[in-house]
């Protein structure tokens, strides 16, 4: 798609277009070159000029297809409102289209109907008798399964194409072995895409995105520049960009990408971001501020809220304002998609924070107590424990529960193991780490991110520590 913006046929359409209107003209354009302006205009953060020309396709071609699925899908990925997509899906009069069916099907993944998005689109591929349609279907849903994370679905429908030549088969690949953590595998496919397409953003931001997790953190900002250089307001190539700066040390730098992020991108989580940064800082009553103006934006099912009122407690407890930041833990329990004993580890762990021992154990009694699996509860609370220094209450309890439960446990080990570096256990702290870094790689980058060498994949930090 950059690369058709690019073109000389588009530039020629975009310029026509936005003479006429600046002249107060009309123009003479088909419903298709309408929605391409649009999606132009979208891409560029210009989203009231792409609803505009958008709604003006629709005034000029009631119920054509490209508009009216435009003006859905906008609905849906920006308002997150299935019901408003739908209504103008209905206005659709060609529903034999492969794009109907995606719009379709997609209104039914945000709807969480996951079964019924698969069913409606295995019907819909049997009934499809030309070959090219079912080769581009089968790529396409391939793609669509990737937007939404579903990769076995999404591996499922590319291994029905017999295309693996194509640049959208490499893509979804490449997306698949992204998800599973086979980052190598995922940097060659779209290294290969860019040989072909350097002008592509959206692979240089995967492969941003890859590098990073990878802890290539020098190649991922790398990565994210020529993204920016292709596209400045592209709101993932700034946070992947502020992302590396900031796990680099470089705060500064980090918040101007932010605060470019926020312009463009998701203006809450933006304000939330600016305000970790300054939270690193030090500066905690701007950061305060910020937060509440962050969750102040946000719906109570937004999948970001928990992170950011966490943020927020954490900021409140740092100014010692412990009563506060209780308070705002309390309104945890009524969020979705948290377990309340998450929430009393939380609390416990804000306890331990103000060295309040006593009050921090009756929140753990408590979690363990509604918690439904004594072992992940109890791992929690040593994780909290290793978070305020107590390394020899977290060593002590992580070990009773690998005594005591036939589980076996993907988390928590790399805390287990910087407990008995601290504690100058060495050789259980090799034992450990050589553990966490098979089965929790992504907890071993997080705990000893400040250890691990430039350029070294979490899952083999123990090969340095056991070779030193």
């Amino acid at each position: 798609m950059d690369e058709f913006f690019n073109s000389k046929e588009f530039k020629e359409k975009l310029a026509k277009y936005e003479e006429a209107r600046q002249q107060g003209l009309s123009v003479f354009l088909d419903s298709d070159d309408m929605a391409d302006i649009a999606e132009y205009y979208h891409m560029q953060h210009r989203d009231d000029e792409a609803l505009d020309v958008c709604d003006r396709a629709i005034a000029m071609f009631p119920h054509s297809l490209r508009p009216l699925v435009f003006r859905a899908r906008f609905e849906l990925i920006i308002h997150k409102d299935p019901d408003k997509a739908e209504s103008w899906m209905e206005q659709i009069e060609d529903t034999d289209d492969l794009d109907y069916y995606y719009l379709y099907a997609e209104i039914l993944l945000v709807r969480g109907k996951y079964k019924d998005a698969e069913t409606y689109l295995e019907d819909a591929y049997d009934h499809l008798d030309d070959e090219d349609d079912r080769a581009d279907f089968v790529l396409d849903v391939a793609l669509l399964m990737c937007d939404y994370y579903r990769m076995d679905e999404a591996q499922h429908w590319l291994s029905l194409s017999d295309e693996p030549d194509q640049a959208d088969y490499q893509e979804a690949k490449g997306r698949i072995a992204l998800y599973r953590g086979h980052y190598e595998e995922s940097e060659k496919i779209f290294n290969r895409l860019l040989d072909q397409d350097p002008y592509s953003a959206p692979y240089w931001n995967t492969l941003a995105t890859s590098q990073f997790l990878r802890n290539d953190v020098h190649d991922s900002i790398e990565s994210s520049e020529y993204s920016i250089a292709i596209n400045p307001n592209d709101d993932e190539a700034l946070l992947n960009k502020a992302n590396g700066l900031f796990t680099l040390g470089n705060y500064k730098e980090a918040l101007k990408y932010y605060e470019r992020y926020t312009d463009v991108g998701n203006h809450a989580l933006g304000t939330a971001f600016q305000a970790v940064v300054l939270m690193a800082l030090k500066q905690y009553p701007k950061a305060r501020r910020m937060l509440e103006d962050s969750i102040a934006e946000m719906t109570d099912d937004d999948e970001n809220l928990y992170e950011v009122e966490r943020q927020l407690c954490l900021c409140l407890s740092s100014m010692k304002l412990t009563d506060e930041a209780q308070h705002w833990a309390d309104r945890m329990f009524s969020l979705k998609n948290i377990e309340r004993w998450q929430v009393y580890v939380f609390k416990g762990y804000l306890h331990l924070f103000a060295s309040s021992f006593s009050e921090a154990q009756l929140c753990f009694n408590q979690a363990v107590y509604c918690g439904d699996s004594l072992s992940l509860v109890v791992i929690s609370i040593s994780m909290a424990l290793h978070d305020c220094e107590l390394y020899d209450y977290s060593y002590c309890i992580h070990n009773y529960i690998l005594q005591t439960t036939n589980e076996e446990l993907n988390m928590g080990f790399a805390y287990l193991a910087d407990d008995c570096l601290h504690l100058n256990e060495i050789d259980d702290y090799k034992k450990y780490l050589r553990i966490a870094c098979s089965r929790c790689p992504d907890e071993v980058g997080y705990v000893f991110a400040d250890q691990i060498p430039d350029n070294v994949r979490p899952e083999d930090y123990w090969k340095i520590v056991c070779n030193k």
